[in-house]
């Protein structure tokens, strides 16, 4: 009997242990199971995902990639980590999965891309207002150039820069209207570069137009001509190249101003025939002719006594052409006011301007022909380039 009783307490015993056993042991891989979720290690982070993707996709916009290509280079690789650490925990059984290293490295993306989209916002900045600055001095440069343009006849050497400065600056304008501003800045210096080579040699041929020494005389030459109409109380003209103006004087005063055009390469004194320069000197109307190529005209006494020297000393010299004459047939005549210098060396007024100087002239007033009274626009031009002596091609 107590064998039997024995018997079944011990048998009870061992299913009461193993009873305890497979509890604790269920309790524990219960345990094992439930904390991972109840911790939140299982939490798939969402909204960080989220915001990588947002930071990422914002630095594209902003063309990080254009401005700060190492740092979106290294933004890509690191969000394309982060994902990838992301999707290997999400694949694994819910209890398994651990989304806290894929937190740190969302971080670590979201901050890179921010990197690069603050970098790349930078450097933009900066090469915008690089490209600002260029092309705002290849437009006071081209700006420059066209009043150089319009101010003397350029050969074509230097029409040929000239206009290869404006379609640089075109296309520099075209660039930046783009957001390429690192070509824009290029081409826009590439404008300035060719606008300044005219520039300078222009400068060079208008140099004698601030020569002190050569403004003096023409000052002095400008003050005999008045002097004269003061005390014989006769007209008499003064012709400003640079200015392209005409003075008509009587009793020593400017009684009226006419606009004039010049020969196409009047910042040059006329030293023989072809020149296309308007001479310089003293002068006398020898024939009024009220029919002309022109319209109306006055011819001059060109050359005269002072001319034929020049001449004959240059030829000696070696500094004219071989064969090269002295010309003639320069002229005060109409047809002229189109706003540019286009003659042959003749001083061109419009007609209804002629008309006016026909009344008020005749044959024997003096002209006296100058380069300018050091004010005009060569004399600027040389004056703020402060240029040597030189000629223009």
């Amino acid at each position: 009997m107590n064998v039997a009783r024995l018997t079944s307490f011990l048998a009870r015993t061992r299913w009461r242990l193993f009873a305890l056993v497979f509890g604790t042991t269920l309790a524990g891989c219960a345990t094992v199971l439930v904390w991972p979720i109840a911790s939140g290690r299982t939490d798939a982070p969402f909204y960080a995902k989220r915001m990588t993707q947002e930071s990422l996709e914002e630095a594209r916009r902003s063309r990080a990639e254009r401005w700060a290509p190492e740092a979106m280079t290294a933004a890509e690789a690191s969000v394309r980590r982060a994902f990838m650490e992301y999707r290997r925990q999400e694949v694994k059984l819910l209890p398994f999965r651990d989304f806290r290293t894929t937190r740190g490295a969302l971080e670590s993306a979201t901050d890179a891309a921010r990197t690069a989209l603050a970098q790349g916002n930078r450097n933009r900045l900066a090469a915008k207002a690089e490209a600002d600055d260029a092309l705002s001095l290849a437009d006071r440069e081209a700006s420059r150039g066209s009043d150089v343009a319009e101010a003397m006849q350029l050969g074509p050497y230097n029409r040929t820069l000239l206009q290869k400065s404006r379609i640089a600056l075109l296309e520099a304008h075209a660039l930046y209207d783009r957001g390429e501003f690192p070509s824009a800045a290029s081409r826009a210096r590439e404008s300035s570069a060719c606008a300044q080579v005219v520039s300078r040699n222009a400068a060079d041929a208008a140099s004698r137009y601030a020569d002190a020494s050569l403004v003096s005389r023409w000052q002095r030459m400008i003050a005999e001509t008045v002097a004269w109409s003061r005390s014989s109380g006769n007209p008499a003209i003064v012709v400003l190249k640079e200015n392209h103006r005409l003075d008509l004087y009587d009793n020593g005063r400017i009684v009226r101003s006419y606009s004039a055009d010049m020969g196409y390469r009047s910042v040059n004194d006329k030293l023989r025939s072809g020149d296309a320069a308007t001479p310089e000197g003293r002068y006398r109307i020898t024939e009024k002719k009220p029919g002309s190529t022109y319209y109306k005209a006055f011819a001059l006494d060109y050359p005269n006594a002072e001319d034929r020297s020049q001449f004959e000393r240059m030829k000696r010299a070696g500094q004219l052409p071989r064969g090269a004459a002295l010309g003639g047939l320069i002229e005060i005549h109409g047809e002229g006011g189109r706003g540019k210098d286009w003659t042959k060396g003749c001083v061109a007024l419009s007609n209804d301007d002629i008309d006016d100087l026909y009344r008020k002239v005749g044959v024997g007033t003096p002209v006296t022909i100058v380069g300018g009274d050091g004010r005009g626009v060569f004399a600027q031009l040389a004056r703020e380039s402060g240029s040597g002596s030189g000629g223009t091609q």
